[in-house]
């Protein structure tokens, strides 16, 4: 079933996550990169010269009655640019991010936008462990927005975003957040069935990422997860502490406690 408009509102999130900041074209031109379309999507669309998921891309700017609108999902669009801009939103301030913030957000993301797809992560999250992981994560992280920045659980939600499996790689992270001062927060979590001294894996792709946007990116490490009651530990590993206290195998990617 093809993509409603408010689908890909959800969707545009996560893409200024990763950008700041986007014109319609931008957003057009950039969408598969964090929803896979569907057969429906990609019909031709009647009235213009473009498929059916891009038409609606424009659509969500067409439709739109005031020049500046804050959307729920969580950003920004302003009709006075043209083609028109999509800001994200601090949730916090409920202020749009600073363009000195667009830069740097953009500077980053150049480094690992269009790369090949790391098939040894796919593989890897395609496990059941993986994937019952990261749900697992996805309903901690709206709980500790909950808990730490007083939100109501509606928000909360809307400022959580499990990505795809194959476009969520492509992004660098499994899950955005966001920190306490509203900035993105991107989330790789890392899942065994055993105990915290358990090995996990990390590409050459994901600890570059690390290694690139620091303070901003975290491993969810969940170990002792037992997959049939669907729950776990979680210790929260920030970058520094990624780099200052584990220990790195280049030759099969694992990753150990010192």
């Amino acid at each position: 079933m093809a993509h409603t408009e408010a689908q890909i509102r959800r969707a545009i999130k996560p893409l200024l996550t990763v950008y700041g900041e986007l014109n319609t074209s931008e957003v057009k031109n950039l969408l598969h990169t964090v929803l896979t379309f569907d057969a429906e999507d990609n019909i031709k669309s009647k009235t213009r010269n473009e498929t059916l998921i891009i038409q609606r891309i424009g659509n969500i700017v067409a439709h739109q009655g005031e020049k500046v609108k804050v959307y729920d999902e969580g950003f920004i669009v302003d009709k006075n640019y043209r083609p028109a801009k999509f800001s994200l939103l601090n949730p916090i301030s409920n202020k749009v991010i600073q363009p000195n913030e667009v830069t740097t957000i953009k500077e980053k993301t150049k480094r690992f936008i269009g790369r090949k797809v790391d098939w040894e992560k796919v593989r890897d999250r395609n496990n059941e462990i993986g994937d019952q992981g990261e749900e697992f994560v996805l309903e901690f992280e709206i709980d500790r927005l909950i808990e730490t920045l007083s939100l109501e659980r509606a928000k909360a939600m809307q400022n959580v975003q499990h990505l795809s499996r194959l476009q969520g790689d492509g992004l660098g992270y499994d899950i955005s957040s966001i920190n306490d001062d509203g900035s993105p927060r991107y989330i790789e979590v890392k899942t065994t069935s055993g105990d915290f001294n358990q090995p996990f894996f990390m590409s050459e792709n994901e600890r570059r990422f690390f290694e690139e946007y620091g303070d901003s990116a975290f491993i969810y490490r969940v170990y002792n997860f037992d997959k049939e009651a669907r729950h776990g530990n979680v210790k929260i590993i920030s970058s520094s502490e990624l780099f200052s206290d584990f220990t790195f195998d280049t030759t099969t990617w694992k990753v150990t406690p010192k």
